[in-house]
């Protein structure tokens, strides 16, 4: 298998506005680690995939769909086989358009895109043989921050490893659920999986470049939000330590197996939303500003966020908009290891439904390709709480079906299956 990789910087100057938080201190004042896309090649005699992970919340779909086009036409990747990851720190500059938690600058968005391009063209410059070394660790960390009886988490620490013959690794992919929400102040930082991946690429012979995932975290939490940047640095040594002995015990192959190829493959589901009256968006609307708890949590945010939501629902109910959106199911089979990659926030118990309730290797990696919000489990629909009731107001988004989250899983089960 033919591997490719590179890393390039996109921290932005301290002054641009942080994502993720609708109440922070804005905007940022300084550099705490530094961002980065990282690419990642992919090729084999059947396919080829050209993977761009970066220190960011979340992308826009139409965003993706133009880097897609250009690095089709640049680098002859097709279209369908390129994976815009973002790893969704809340600590990075505001890279999707929504209500109250960072507003875009255009400027940096038009840099963005120039960096992810010269990410991808990287990759096709440095490329090597490599296999593909699997491996699973087990950490208890992350905590269902919902607190009702619905609550799951998944310990489940999945990576791969992509090695050269004498051993060394060029790169690592890795998947853990939960939230990069550690920091809450005003500096610029990849959170927990950007200290993830520096960790790893300095124990690691090689220095790999490493692709660290917050995998299905709609859910989870680090034990505590809004730590200083020691505690950060911890929790993020704790998931590279989760994995780091494995790879280093790994046995060198000298020969590399049939789990040296890949696979990848993607499909559209139409995911279902509420179809609500005008009627019924006010009703909402009125319900969620007469919330005191709303405003004790995001103050005039709060308000401002359900009055924008309200608007936007309106227009779409008088233009007929469909009530579906779409929702991408990207998956990549790997050394035996597959991820099923979604553009959306995902509940954790979605990685447990495409298992099947086995032990199968299978991990998630949300906000990929896109951002459609959050995607909660049917039991949370009952509970109700802030991914239920009110994410919407600040993606300014209708809310999914009920069901929906149990939707993807089903079609991510197939398309898994399909690559094995």
């Amino acid at each position: 298998m033919i591997v490719g990789t590179s890393q390039i910087d996109i921290t932005p100057r301290p002054g641009i506005e942080l994502a993720g938080f609708a109440v922070r201190p804005q905007p940022s004042t300084e550099v705490l680690d530094p961002l980065a896309v990282r690419g990642l090649y992919l090729e084999d005699k059947q396919d080829r995939l050209l993977w761009l992970h970066a220190d960011l919340l979340a992308f826009d779909a139409p965003f993706v769909e133009e880097i897609r086009r250009k690095v089709e036409r640049e680098c002859g990747a097709p279209a369908s086989r390129v994976l815009l990851v973002a790893t969704h720190t809340h600590s990075g500059p505001a890279s999707l358009s929504a209500n109250c938690i960072g507003a875009v600058d255009p400027s940096y968005l038009a840099w963005l895109k120039e960096r992810l391009l010269l990410a991808a063209r990287g990759c096709l410059t440095n490329r090597e043989q490599c296999h593909a070394v699997p491996v699973e660790g087990r950490l208890e960390l992350g905590v269902d921050r919902r607190q009702f009886a619905s609550a799951h988490t998944d310990p489940r620490l999945g990576a791969v490893g992509l090695r050269r013959s004498d051993g060394t690794f060029k790169a690592v992919l890795l998947s853990y659920s939960m939230h990069p929400v550690c920091l809450r102040g005003s500096w610029i930082s990849a959170d927990w999986p950007g200290e993830t991946a520096r960790i790893l690429s300095d124990a690691l012979p090689g220095r790999p470049t490493v692709l660290v995932s917050s995998g299905a975290c709609g859910n989870i939490d680090p034990p505590q939000v809004g730590v200083q940047p020691e505690q950060m640095r911890a929790w993020g040594r704790r998931v590279a330590e989760g994995v780091l002995q494995k790879f280093l015990a790994a046995v060198p192959n000298d020969a590399p197996s049939e789990q040296a190829t890949f696979r990848a493959a993607s499909t559209i589901v139409p995911l279902p939303l509420e179809n609500w009256t005008i009627s019924q968006i006010d009703e909402h609307a009125d319900r969620c500003l007469a919330d005191s708890a709303g405003r004790h949590e995001f103050y005039e945010a709060f308000a401002l966020a359900v009055e924008t939501w309200r608007k936007t629902m309106i227009e779409r109910a008088m233009r007929r908009e469909p009530p579906c959106t779409p929702a991408e199911i990207f998956g990549v089979r790997l050394g035996g290891i597959a991820f099923a990659a979604v553009n959306a926030e995902i509940f954790s118990r979605f990685t447990e439904l495409v298992r099947g309730g086995g032990n199968r290797a299978i991990y998630a990696v949300g906000c990929a390709n896109g951002m459609i919000g959050y995607v909660p489990t049917a039991a949370a629909y009952k509970e109700g709480a802030y991914e239920v009731e009110w994410s919407m107001l600040f993606y300014n988004r209708p809310r999914p079906c009920s069901g929906g989250l149990e939707l993807l899983a089903e079609h991510a089960r197939k398309i898994v299956a399909e690559l094995s």
